[in-house]
């Protein structure tokens, strides 16, 4: 399996769209393989930096917010998109070859997925039809 994490300062860079490097790396069975850190060009908009990741090949990208047109191109490009997602990038892979990565240490602050209530007032994560707007692992679009 090939994986990219976005990285900003050891931690899960907190916005995809604009994310200045991955670590690239690549697993087979539980071992790491391949281990690397690389730039991620930000020239080239969008769709440059989707098809940057299907050239390299990339399963499964772990990354903070992802804007939804993006979310669709990584998709629809058949990359398993784990979004909004914060953390230190070195526990986060742990957690994923170790099964834990579901833990709710890992979701972004008001994205609560499966945690009881969404938070009270403004930046509660609730959108206009009074759903969580969050939409990473066990997001289900209608």
């Amino acid at each position: 399996m090939r994986l990219a994490i976005t990285v900003w300062n050891g931690r899960i860079a907190p916005v995809f769209d604009v994310a200045g490097t991955l670590r690239l790396v690549e697993i087979s069975g539980d071992a790491i393989t391949q281990d690397q850190m690389v730039k991620y060009p930000r020239d080239g908009g969008m769709f440059s930096r989707v098809a940057g990741l299907v050239q390299q090949k990339i399963d499964v990208l772990v990354c903070g917010a992802v804007s939804r047109p993006v979310y669709r191109m990584l998709a629809d490009s058949g990359i398993e998109v784990h979004s909004f997602v914060s953390g230190e990038a070195e526990e986060v892979l742990e957690a994923l070859l170790n099964g834990s990565f579901d833990d709710a240490a890992f979701f972004m602050p008001g994205c609560g997925r499966g945690r009881g209530g969404q938070g009270r007032g403004r930046g509660a994560g609730i959108g206009r039809r009074g759903r969580n707007r969050c939409f990473g692992p066990g997001w289900k679009e209608v």
